[in-house]
């Protein structure tokens, strides 16, 4: 067998010489396109021909003659643009297709002809189209034809980066209705929109205009104001209570949501001593709009704990059968020869189960101070289990094959089965750490849900 460089050597030879051959067929192919006449479609296939072997020196020759043809003719269409004197942009863009098709031919390695005198009809042109596109652009900026002017300031940037100030001009063309549009929905009172819009004006431009304070401004005014109480529980519960509303407000802050500002019992409680008020014990709903009310809130969330079970598993065994392979040495009577032979004898190993679960029910509404409606009212449930299934053996483990029907189960499959629970995990996760998970789940959910709520608040 040869070695695996020559076989490489030998496969790319190949490679290449299948391109040489397509290459001088397309050439060939093109010879007889350009003899009749068709020279457009020769020059494209002297470019395919180039494309796959760019040292062959008919395509070459072949595509420095019917490319040239080619050119000529656009940049004729571009002269006779250029005489009408009527269409500056279309004059422009003919010289633009020439000058790609020049860039088209040389990127396979043939030089293609544009006289200086193009070159110089083209500056002279491009730089009046340039004024004319300018100055319409600004007029249509002081018309407030705003998508009119970008795209008019777009071309300006493409045809000649850096062209006074219309990069400027194109930004402002952009942002301005935007703008517009986001201070419109700030007189209006439609304050999660008009934030949206300004954001838009942000991400492209951080010092346009005074976007950022009207955004800041948007906030302040469309603000809503969550007062969380302590939440409650049955007897004996009251550090589960606390947990709840410990992971609650970590949820409601972390919605996101710039128009919800979430208080809670320290800052209440603050609040109150500046008033010379105490809150003690439990809060009914009286209270509740009494706190709501001295802090400013619109609306308070009140929860309940209904239910919190923690539910550690108790760790099972059992004995399963299996059998272990083992080797034995035989020799042939009549031969003498020595050989091996494996067999199989009943084993047992251990398996393992223990699954930890928690449980937790959670109660809660969100009442409007101003009007008393009941905002949101809902329970969330949320369950967390974990468990362990391992096995072990007194015999090494990759010994050991499974049972089926009193017999030793040879297939794979049920082999690999019974190998994964000896390398199984064997830690189980505590059922309060189950509970945390619980009480994480059901709190997001109620987050989600007071968020969209508020939302639907502010528009």
């Amino acid at each position: 067998m040869a070695p695996r460089p020559i076989i490489a050597a030998m496969a790319l030879a190949a490679a290449v010489l299948h391109g040489c051959s397509g290459s001088k067929s397309m050439s060939k192919r093109a010879d007889k396109l350009d003899v009749a006449g068709l020279y457009n479609e020769a020059a494209e296939m002297y470019i395919g021909a180039l494309m796959r072997n760019n040292r062959n020196v008919d395509a070459t020759i072949g595509l420095k003659k019917a490319g040239q043809l080619v050119l000529n003719d656009k940049l004729s269409e571009f002269f006779k643009q250029l005489a009408m004197g009527t269409d500056q942009a279309g004059a422009v863009d003919a010289y633009l297709r020439a000058k790609d098709y020049q860039d088209r031919v040389q990127r396979v390695g043939v030089r293609l002809d544009i006289p200086d005198h193009y070159r110089t009809d083209f500056e002279r042109v491009k730089g009046e189209h340039l004024v004319d596109l300018y100055n319409r652009g600004q007029a249509q900026m002081e018309q407030g034809d705003y998508a009119g002017a970008e795209a008019l300031f777009a071309r300006i940037s493409k045809l000649e980066p850096g062209y006074k100030d219309a990069g400027s001009l194109q930004r402002v063309a952009y942002l301005e209705p935007l703008y517009q549009a986001a201070m419109a929905d700030l007189d209006a009172h439609a304050y999660r929109k008009a934030y949206d819009t300004f954001a838009q004006v942000l991400a492209k431009d951080r010092t346009y205009k005074d976007a950022f304070s009207r955004q800041q401004e948007a906030v302040e005014k469309g603000r809503f104001i969550v007062a969380v109480l302590p939440f409650t529980a049955p007897p004996g519960r009251a550090a589960e209570a606390a947990k709840a509303q410990a992971h609650a407000m970590t949820a409601l802050t972390g919605t996101g949501d710039p128009f919800m500002r979430i208080v809670d019992r320290e800052n209440m409680e603050r609040i109150l001593e500046e008033q010379r008020l105490g809150l003690s014990g439990m809060v009914d709903e009286q209270t509740a709009v009494r706190v709501g009310n001295l802090m400013g809130a619109q609306a308070v969330l009140m929860g309940t704990v209904i239910d919190y079970r923690e539910t550690p598993g108790r760790l099972r065994t059992s004995t399963k059968q299996a059998f272990e392979s083992y080797s034995v040495q035989t020799v042939d009577k009549e031969t003498g020869e020595k050989a091996t032979e494996t067999k199989y004898r009943p084993a047992q190993f251990v398996e393992h189960l223990q699954e930890n679960s928690a449980l937790v029910s959670i109660s809660y509404r969100l009442v409007d101070l101003e009007t008393g409606e009941i905002l949101l009212s809902k329970v969330e449930e949320r369950e967390a289990k974990d468990h362990l299934y391992y096995a072990t053996s007194k015999v090494a483990p990759d010994r050991l094959l499974p049972v089926r029907n009193g017999v030793v189960d040879l297939r794979s499959g049920a082999r690999r089965e019974l190998q994964a629970l000896f390398s199984a995990p064997r830690e189980v996760k505590p059922a309060a750490v189950l509970a945390n998970d619980a009480v994480r789940a059901a709190t997001t959910a109620m987050a989600g849900a007071v968020q969209a709520a508020v939302a639907q608040r502010i528009p």
